[in-house]
């Protein structure tokens, strides 16, 4: 019996410590939310092989999920300006494409892409969907509002538009519009001026303005909640498709 107490006590300790380096250490936080991210999306795909059932890549964290539209985004950005990212397209054109968005994003000097080969660890998920919903891209992005900081994003490229060919979009089409996604998941928004990250999404590749408005979100403060919990927030970037008719 003592020995039940004796347990009961330890598992209660080392539950208190969590919860104070939860709460006063930044890593400690960030670290938790991307295992809970991974563990949750696990379980996911595991319960969608199992049922049989379709499942969203996005997954709720400790809080409830909210998915928003380019009206009501969520702002966020990453600690750094850096992110991992894992890239692994069939499609040897969007393989390409994609790759070559990181490229020109790295060559700004504004931000730092790091490719990695693992996909679990990696800060963002470059993948694709084939859907016909009007998006030849869509960013997915997990924003801790208790830090206000990015915690996982996940980028998608529309094979329904950029590989169909009645839709006209050539390489360097698809290339802004991987550079267009990329831009929301170092947390950019949409903006109607002469930029990559225009709605239309593909019409312009990097500007001077889009490497200044990097820089100078990574050189603001971010916009963190005044509660003390925990709450991952999804906010959902959709790229307009354009049928090039010239």
């Amino acid at each position: 019996m003592r020995r039940f107490f004796g347990t009961i006590m330890l598992y209660a300790l080392a539950f208190i410590g969590f919860g104070w380096a939860y709460q006063n250490n930044e890593n400690v936080r960030l670290t938790a939310n991307r295992i809970a991210y991974v563990a949750q999306a696990d379980f996911q795909q595991l319960k969608s092989r199992v049922t049989g059932q379709k499942t969203t890549t996005t997954a709720k964290t400790k809080a409830q999920q909210q998915t928003t539209g380019d009206d009501d985004s969520v702002s966020g950005r990453w600690k750094k300006a850096m992110a991992t990212v894992y890239v692994n397209y069939e499609n040897q054109t969007l393989q390409q494409a994609a790759l070559d968005a990181i490229a020109n994003w790295n060559a700004t000097g504004c931000f730092k892409f790091k490719q990695t080969s693992n996909k679990k660890n990696a800060d963002i998920v470059m993948t694709t969907m084939d859907k016909d919903n009007d998006a030849a891209g869509l960013t997915q992005m997990s924003v801790d509002s208790l830090t206000g900081y990015f915690v996982h994003g996940t980028v998608y490229l529309n094979t329904a538009y950029l590989l169909n060919s009645s839709y006209g979009y050539s390489m360097e089409r698809i290339i802004n519009t991987a550079e267009h996604e990329l831009g929301h998941a170092m947390g950019l928004q949409h903006t109607n001026d002469v930029s990559v990250m225009q709605p239309a999404g593909s019409l312009y590749t990097i500007q001077q303005r889009d490497i200044d408005n990097v820089n100078e979100l990574y050189s603001s403060q971010v916009n963190s909640s005044s509660s003390s919990a925990s709450n991952i927030k999804v906010s959902t970037q959709n790229t307009t498709s354009i049928r090039d008719w010239e």
